[in-house]
């Protein structure tokens, strides 16, 4: 602490003491500034009221009036104010400065205050964004992983189904070679045999297509009288007469052609039944259900009205069975639709068909599918139990129906609905 004495000098004047006074304020300045941070010396301009001023500051300050001697005094040669005047104004003065040093540290508090939040939010706003890149990172790694793995299962579906078609191609190959004995085993005076079995069954059907150009194909008889008879044909064969008004139908054989009416159609199964007024036409029998059932592997034989003794045979083989149809190998012209698909056993198993297409699966020209005779005994007509119970009891035959009265169109369900 510094002390201020009343010395005199060896003239015997007074010493400074206004100087002295100063000197105590400039070091309780330095005190304020390494106390406060500085902030003391700045805030002296404003002075409060020293009535204001709290009087226990002056006890406690470093340096304080009482170091100062002779505070009763009269005022130094050449001075304007006494000792306590000056020790009152220098009191007033650091009061006034510590005053204002203590109301000024409230602003850097706020300041500090202010940055802390301002970094806190800076903190956030990068933990924010370092995890934000880091999800989204993650994500778009799992979306590309998502893609590939989509990428390779489309590509080994792709494998898959050229596999499928492989296996099925090297199938046929191999069936084909198998039949290739049968056909070699049937000779031409077994299919002449054939032949001449089934022609009296069959019939050319002649008629004009949506484009008005001649078309034919085969029917055969299921049903008949003395005086009428029912042919089952194939419905895409006559769907233009299925629209009135519509070509007009006939039937032939060889030199003898008569004409045919539109009875029934059934375009779900490509079936459609024609009355001729032409009896005594020898019916085909139906193979039973279990035949059809178990008829894979076994040979077949399309009967088509085309050919030198009045018929012709194309052989086959059956290469899958189920409830919407089979599917067969034997090969089919224009003439063989509505042809009878017939068993070794002279049986009819399903109808030949080029348009028949259960499982939306085009022919591909070396397999067909074929309509079960089941479904032409469920949708177009009402079989019994075939030829043998049939010959019984003569056949009943639909109503007969005028000019004016529509085709009708069979809405059964399909075989396995």
């Amino acid at each position: 602490m510094t002390q201020i004495h009343d010395d005199t000098s060896a003239d015997g004047d007074d010493v400074d003491e206004f100087d002295a006074a100063d000197a105590l304020a400039a070091a309780a300045s330095d005190f304020a500034d390494a106390e406060y941070g500085g902030a003391g010396t700045e805030a002296v301009d404003e002075v409060p009221d020293p009535d204001d001023v709290d009087d226990a500051t002056a006890a406690t300050d470093p340096v304080g009036p009482e170091d100062l001697d002779g505070a009763d005094a009269a005022p130094a040669p050449g001075r304007l104010k006494t000792r306590s005047a000056l020790r009152k104004e220098w009191a007033t003065t650091e009061r006034a400065r510590r005053y204002a040093a203590r109301r000024s540290v409230r602003f850097p508090i706020f300041t500090r205050s202010i940055l802390l939040w301002v970094m806190l939010f800076s903190l956030f706003g990068v933990a924010f964004g370092v995890s934000g890149a880091f999800w989204w990172a993650h994500f778009n790694t799992q979306v590309n992983e998502l893609r590939d793995e989509t990428r390779d299962f489309e590509q080994r579906a792709q494998n898959a189904l050229s596999s499928i078609d492989a296996q099925r191609n090297e199938a046929l190959r191999q069936i084909q070679e198998s039949v290739k004995p049968v056909a070699n085993v049937l000779n031409q005076a077994n299919m002449v045999k054939l032949a001449d079995r089934f022609a009296p069954s069959v019939w050319t059907v002649t008629t004009k297509d949506g484009a008005g150009q001649p078309t034919l194909g085969t029917a055969f008889a299921v049903i008949s009288n003395d005086d009428e008879t029912v042919m089952l044909t194939s419905y895409s064969l006559v769907q233009a007469a299925a629209v009135s008004p519509g070509p007009g139908i006939s039937i032939r054989k060889q030199s003898e052609e008569v004409v045919a009416e539109l009875w029934a159609v059934d375009p779900a199964n490509d079936l459609a039944l024609l009355k001729v007024n032409r009896g005594n036409i020898p019916v085909l029998e139906w193979a039973p259900d279990d035949q059809q059932a178990t008829a894979l592997g076994t040979s077949v034989f399309a009967v088509s009205s085309q050919g030198g003794p009045g018929a012709a045979v194309s052989p086959g083989m059956v290469i899958d069975v189920s409830a919407v149809g089979l599917r067969h190998t034997a090969k089919l012209d224009l003439d063989f639709r509505g042809a009878p698909l017939i068993t070794s056993e002279g049986k009819v198993i399903g109808l030949a068909s080029l348009d028949y297409r259960p499982t939306l699966m085009p022919s591909t020209g070396e397999m067909y599918y074929a309509p079960l005779a089941t479904s032409a005994c469920l949708d177009v007509l009402q079989c019994g139990g075939g030829v043998k119970e049939r010959k019984d009891k003569e056949p009943d035959l639909p109503p007969a129906q005028g000019d004016d009265t529509p085709v009708e169109t069979v809405t059964g369900n399909a075989p396995g609905d």
